[in-house]
């Protein structure tokens, strides 16, 4: 089985070939009689993702409508990418936006993270993860299958080719988590680790830091080659949704900006995570 193409995905083709006509001044009529394959009950569909995208219609469009080969070249490949096969595919019982997430993540190139409460998942270790996602209220699938998927997505920060690049920004809080023995320990070592690879930086939200755009809520910038389709993921307990929309994408682009800039300098936060250690051991 393999990962669909992202619903956000979707949403975001159809959002480009509605703009795309719209910028060229054409009508649904004046597309449908001119573009082989199409009517206007298909374009209208194609227009409100609600029917499965083709790549070779999405690639007549686009050629119709002018698209400059970089962002064509990009729609059409994340049309592709459904037909390869992806690690969590097994996982049926995991929500949709989950596997959004993985996959989007797995064709990513860039991921700017702020977290308040805990380490970021694809930082975590196993132990670490196993009792975050044990605390949580969700019974399907088992704590064991979601610990394996959170630890699975950590291969794309090791990946040979292209690795992910990673910027995470931990609120100091979150390296005092109570949990049992060793827990701590070893997730720290791990952060320590971790900041060796070369497209891992990780900084750290003192608890004395004055008023910083993270004070709203952990938020996840995901960045790919095509600047437009840059995502943000907000999360909380029972609910996640993406931010879409370039111009508020890049809203959090700047708070980000603004929470690296209130955070320590990267030397500082790897000695305030090794005294954090150091104190548990």
């Amino acid at each position: 089985m393999a990962i669909a193409v992202p619903a956000v995905r979707y949403r975001r083709i159809a959002a480009e070939l509605r703009r795309l006509r719209e910028l060229r001044n054409l009508s649904a009529e004046e597309v449908a009689t001119q573009v082989e394959g199409v009517n206007l009950v298909k374009l209208s569909r194609y227009e409100n993702a609600r029917v499965q995208l083709k790549p070779d219609v999405v690639r007549k469009l686009l050629d119709f409508y002018e698209c400059e080969a970089e962002l064509k070249e990009v729609l059409v490949e994340i049309l592709r990418d459904k037909h390869r096969p992806g690690w969590a595919a097994g996982f049926d019982q995991l929500n949709s936006l989950y596997h959004d997430l993985i996959r989007l993540e797995e064709t990513a190139i860039g991921n700017k993270s702020y977290e308040s409460s805990y380490i970021p998942g694809l930082l975590q270790t196993r132990r670490y993860a196993h009792a975050i996602i044990s605390s949580g209220i969700f019974t399907t699938p088992s704590v064991e299958a979601r610990v394996d998927v959170r630890i699975n997505r950590q291969s794309v920060l090791t990946r040979t080719e292209a690795p992910l690049k990673l910027w995470a920004v931990i609120h100091e809080s979150a390296l005092t988590m109570r949990a049992p023995d060793g827990v701590m320990v070893d997730q720290l070592d791990k952060l320590i680790q971790w900041s060796d690879l070369p497209n891992v930086s990780i900084q750290i939200m003192p608890a004395y830091a004055p008023p910083h755009p993270g004070m709203s809520g952990p938020f996840t910038l995901l960045e790919f080659r095509q600047r437009d389709l840059d995502l943000v993921l907000l999360s909380d307990m029972l609910a996640s949704n993406w931010v879409e929309s370039p111009g508020h994408v890049d809203l959090y682009r700047t708070a980000f900006d603004e929470i690296m800039a209130t955070a320590l300098s990267l030397g500082e936060s790897l000695n305030v995570i090794r005294e954090k250690r150091d104190q548990l051991k």
